[in-house]
């Protein structure tokens, strides 16, 4: 993360004006963000499970912390915050409407049948283990991130992954009302 923002110092600076929110309301009211802040954040830097190897407690930071893979991966309730206990269990109301898949450990959901090597793959170059690549911002994700970590990371990130409680959770696309033509 130093190296990162010793790089960001080095950019010139940018003089352009913020976009201006495009949310509708009530989400853009500023106000109301103490409200949603009280149900749904907790302050404070992230605390390693003493009770965990070190390999776990580096996949559940890279995780949790840093990758934050539960801002796509986990459903949310009504007000936007995200359900703890389905976390990681896949959404069909993802970024931009997307598929969001489920990566817990279960074995008809989510990637509980997956090896090391499948998930390894995935974080590596996007292969899914039906030969298939993963696509959209998570492509990007790859490309731009899990491609670049270090194999003890990714490997770290398996071990997280494969302890968490499975989840059964089918996500599948809505379904739409027949078209009229």
């Amino acid at each position: 993360m130093l190296d990162l923002k010793a790089y960001l110092f080095t950019l010139p600076a940018v003089a352009q004006p913020n976009k201006p929110h495009d949310l509708s309301p009530p989400f853009g009211w500023r106000a109301l963000v103490s409200v949603w802040k009280a149900l749904y954040f907790t302050p404070g830097p992230y605390r390693p499970d003493a009770a965990k190897t070190d390999q776990w407690n580096r996949g559940a930071y890279l995780v949790r912390a840093l990758g934050h893979c539960g801002e796509c991966h986990t459903p949310r309730d009504a007000l936007g915050g995200k359900k703890q206990d389905m976390e990681l269990a896949g959404t069909d109301s993802g970024p931009e409407g997307g598929i969001i898949p489920n990566i817990t450990p279960d074995g008809e959901t989510g990637i509980g049948r997956w090896s090391d090597t499948d998930i390894l793959n995935v974080l590596e170059s996007g292969l899914l283990p039906h030969a298939d690549y993963v696509g959209g911002q998570m492509g990007e994700v790859v490309d731009e991130v899990t491609s670049k970590l270090t194999d003890a990371d990714r490997r770290a990130i398996i071990v997280y992954l494969k302890t968490l409680k499975p989840i059964r959770h089918q996500v599948r696309r809505k379904k739409t009302a027949p078209s009229a033509y």
